[in-house]
C-alpha cells in the first residue's frame, strides 16, 4: 500500500499503474476532504486498485463519512483499545451493512497505550489487519518524530522494540500486521511475518531523486 501523499486522483492512476495494490488516502494529515476523497476512490476503483482512507480520527461518525465516499476500506487512527475498536467495528458493520465483509478495516497501532492493550484490542471482532506506525508510536515513548529517519534506516532501540514487540504480538495471533518500510529493510521485516508492507509517494520521489542526481554528478565527474 503506497501514501498517495497528495490530494490527486491522477496521481492515484499513476500509482495503479506502477503496480502497488492499494493506495493510502489520508484525511488525518493534509487538505483531503470528502469531495476530493470520493474522487480519489473512483480513480482507484478504475485503476484496479484498493483504496484505503485515514480519518481524521475515530470517531464512529467518520467512519460512515468516509464509507460513504466509496472508499473500499479504512485504516483508522489512535485505536487505544478495545472499547474504541468495538466502537469502530460496530459503525463500520452499520455503515455498510450489506458490504462489510468486503471491505478493508485496518486499526493502526501507534501510542504505547495501544501496544499495552494489543491483545484487548485483538479480541474485538471483525478487524482485517494491524498497522503499526514507527513515527507515532515514537511521539508516545519520548522520542522526537522519526518517520523520515526511520526511513533513512535510522531506528531508536526504544521504538524498534515497541515495533517489533507489537509485530510480534499480531504476527503471533495469526493476524496480518502491517508497517512503514524503506528500501532497504523489506526482507528484515517480511522475516518477522509482516504482509502489509507501506510507504509514501513522496518518499519515493525524493529517493528516486536524489538517485538522479547522484546520476547527473557521476556523469559530469567522469566527463572532465
Amino acid at each position: 500500500m503506497v501514501h498517495s501523499s497528495h490530494s490527486s486522483p491522477g496521481l492515484v492512476e499513476k500509482l495503479a499503474e506502477c503496480g502497488f495494490n492499494a493506495v493510502l488516502i489520508d484525511c488525518e494529515h493534509g487538505a483531503i476532504g470528502p469531495e476530493r476523497a470520493e474522487e480519489m476512490a473512483r480513480a482507484a476503483n478504475l485503476s484496479g486498485i484498493v483504496s484505503i482512507l485515514r480519518p481524521e480520527d475515530p470517531s464512529p461518525w467518520m467512519v460512515t463519512k468516509y464509507l460513504e465516499c466509496g472508499v473500499d476500506g479504512l485504516m483508522i487512527p489512535l485505536v487505544p483499545d478495545a472499547t474504541v475498536a468495538k466502537a469502530i467495528v460496530d459503525r463500520f458493520r452499520f455503515s455498510a451493512p450489506f458490504d462489510h465483509q468486503d471491505r478493508v478495516l485496518i486499526l493502526m497501532i501507534e501510542t504505547i497505550e495501544a501496544v499495552r492493550n494489543l491483545e484487548e484490542i485483538m479480541a474485538v471482532d471483525g478487524v482485517d489487519a494491524y498497522f503499526v506506525a514507527p513515527g507515532d508510536l515514537a511521539l508516545t515513548i519520548g522520542e522526537t518524530p522519526i518517520t523520515y529517519r526511520w526511513q533513512k534506516g535510522d531506528k531508536p532501540k526504544a521504538v524498534a522494540d515497541a515495533v517489533d514487540g507489537a509485530i510480534n504480538t499480531i504476527v503471533g495471533s495469526g493476524r496480518a500486521c502491517g508497517t512503514l518500510v524503506n528500501h532497504d529493510d523489506v526482507a528484515e521485516f517480511m522475516g518477522k511475518g509482516v504482509r502489509l508492507f507501506y510507504d509514501h509517494a513522496n518518499h519515493m520521489l525524493a529517493h528516486g531523486a536524489s538517485d538522479f542526481h547522484r546520476r547527473i554528478e557521476s556523469a559530469r565527474r567522469a566527463s572532465k
